[in-house]
């Protein structure tokens, strides 16, 4: 039974409220197992914050990272799929980074496209994600 369902929150929401969320998040899920349901839970926020075009605290992105590097699981795509979403939507750039460079010892072919294609998506501006947005 997940704690919490994340996706009844609103579409639309402000940076420091989420940041509540993902802490929430954090507590309840940390010392629990890296299932595909509480990493869905996980990507809702991430759509959320995503939508507020800020970066998510630094503290709590390095939180994100270990958690998120802990449910890596390159024999799925259905994980790796909705990790690589979070990754995006945050724009973790260190977990990005390690997943990329692992590319090339990937055994599940669906897996490795996935990533490369998430490499050649926005890998040159996962560093700076908001980047583009100076140009508007």
């Amino acid at each position: 039974m997940l704690a919490a369902d994340y996706k009844i929150l609103p579409e639309s929401m402000e940076s420091d409220e989420l940041a509540g969320y993902f802490k929430e998040f954090l507590s309840e899920y940390s010392d629990k197992p890296r299932t595909l349901p509480a990493l869905k839970q996980l990507y809702e926020l991430a759509y959320r914050q995503w939508d507020t075009y800020e970066s998510v605290d630094e503290d709590i992105a390095e939180k994100l990272d270990e958690y998120l590097r802990s449910a890596i699981n390159f024999k799925s795509y259905e994980i790796m799929d909705t990790l690589m979403s979070i990754v995006e939507n945050l724009s973790l750039k260190n977990i990005f980074h390690y997943i990329v460079d692992q590319v090339d010892d990937i055994m599940d072919q669906s897996v490795r496209e996935l990533i490369q294609e998430a490499d050649e998506e926005y890998g040159d501006r996962i560093d700076d994600i908001f980047g583009d947005l100076d140009d508007w």
